[in-house]
């Protein structure tokens, strides 16, 4: 027979919680890494913007610019703290050994796509900004 506790006793964790929390830590750390690249992409605007002149390449600027700044100061925070809660919620089910509230379980899928999502129209935007920069600084 399988015993479901260990040797201390206490249950084992499903495969499925520990993967959870590493999936999880995973988005957290890509929101890092996101932020900090929106503050290069600002950087990048602030000081090569003032020297174009051509309105073409200045309403791409003003459209990057709003992406960068809905991205960096709401977006990506807004991901974040959903993560952050539910890792918190995470961790009270491992401290109370529940493992069968299959809210959470929804729940889970739910940011999980919510913040793949993201991920896949973050990378056209990094796409689509690094074409922009490469093709509008290349002239000086």
């Amino acid at each position: 027979m399988i015993s479901v506790t260990g040797q201390s006793g206490k249950y084992i964790l499903q495969p499925s919680l520990v993967g959870m929390h590493h999936e999880t830590t995973g988005w957290i750390s890509a929101c890092e890494l996101w932020k900090r690249e929106l503050a290069f992409f600002q950087k990048l605007l602030d000081q090569h913007a003032p020297k174009m002149t051509e309105v073409e390449f200045k309403k791409q600027i003003d459209h990057y610019q709003h992406l960068i700044t809905y991205y960096q100061g709401e977006l990506v925070d807004q991901l974040r703290k959903k993560l952050k809660d539910h890792e918190k919620k995470l961790a009270v089910m491992l401290k109370e050994l529940n493992e069968s509230d299959t809210e959470y379980f929804k729940e889970h899928a739910g940011i999980m796509d919510e913040v793949a999502g993201f991920a896949r129209v973050f990378a056209e935007f990094k796409n689509g900004f690094f074409t922009f920069i490469e093709r509008g600084f290349s002239a000086y």
